[in-house]
């Protein structure tokens, strides 16, 4: 049976349900009395006061305010856990051990994957799994829908995966591909860690604050960069949404009267719309809804800064 088309797929996301395994994220457990606080003074999304089962999105900044890494910070009952992406998995754990002074807390690296079920009736598709075979389930919205991570045993991967496909079909649901995942996050405008932004990026440019960024959660690392340039900075350019009638790739150069003033990030087919949908960098000035840049592919349209 041949897989379902990209666009197949993306639609599946935004009105049933759609599975796949994250494989590039990697999943840390914390623990000690202290792990809920520390890791407070780690991220710039607030973990203050999460419950069983509810998951957090933020980021692993730099004292200068880079990014270093974007993160969901899980509530597991006992325990809290993070992921990470695998890329970044060492970097962001050298910096979050240096910050362990006094502090009653252990990070403990775990083989656990992650399964990551998205859309309106990803919590149908979640109950059908057999709870010997879903170590633990959090809430975590990836796109404009609700959304499930499950974290999965390696051993029991095969037994998920033999079990997904009856469940998915029950709600109209569809096993995604990365075609399929990158289209349903483009049509989002969900930026991607080491695709859209990364150790050069602050969050305010990648259109990340209000996502990922509390401004209200008290210190943590690389606040007062992050809280300055929000008060007082002015942006030299902004991740936007683009929109393209010829193909787009990543790197394309962006021009405006003959001078680069951006590039592509990621770019992917619409098939429904016969349109490319990207996201890339722009300098300020030419960030404006609607503008038209020239690049070898032919006009680009910004259709709007992420935000």
């Amino acid at each position: 049976m041949p897989m379902p088309s990209t666009s197949e797929q993306a639609r599946a996301l935004e009105q049933t349900a759609g599975a796949r395994f994250v494989d590039d994220l990697r999943v840390v457990f914390l623990t000690g009395d202290d792990q809920r606080a520390w890791l407070n003074g780690q991220v710039t999304n607030d973990v203050r006061n999460t419950e069983k089962g509810q998951a957090v999105y933020g980021l692993a900044v730099t004292v200068k305010g880079r990014i270093m890494a974007d993160v969901w910070a899980l509530d597991l009952g006992e325990r809290l856990a993070i992921t990470v992406p695998a890329d970044a998995q060492e970097s962001v754990l050298a910096s979050f051990e240096s910050q362990i002074i006094m502090e009653d807390v252990e990070l403990e690296p775990t083989d656990l994957q992650v399964l990551s079920v998205q859309g309106p009736r990803c919590a149908e598709v979640v109950q059908t799994l057999p709870a010997d075979l879903a170590e633990h389930t959090c809430k975590a919205a990836e796109l404009d829908q609700p959304g499930r991570f499950v974290l999965v045993k390696p051993a029991q991967r095969t037994r998920i995966e033999t079990l997904l496909g009856p469940a998915l079909t029950a709600v109209g649901g569809l096993e995604i591909d990365p075609g399929g995942w990158e289209l349903a996050r483009l049509r989002a405008r969900r930026p991607r860690f080491g695709s859209d932004f990364g150790m050069a990026t602050y969050p305010q440019e990648a259109g990340l604050k209000d996502r990922a960024v509390s401004f209200n959660k008290g210190c943590y690392l690389g606040q007062e960069v992050v809280c300055t340039l929000e008060s007082r900075g002015r942006l030299a350019r902004r991740l936007c949404a683009l929109a393209a009638h010829d193909e787009l790739t990543s790197d394309l150069p962006l021009c405006a009267a003959g001078a680069e003033v951006g590039r592509v990030t990621s770019a992917a087919l619409d098939p429904e719309h016969n349109t490319w949908l990207a996201l890339g960098f722009v300098k300020q000035a030419h960030t404006a809804a609607d503008t038209v840049l020239e690049s070898n592919a032919g006009s680009v349209r910004v259709v709007s800064p992420i935000s």
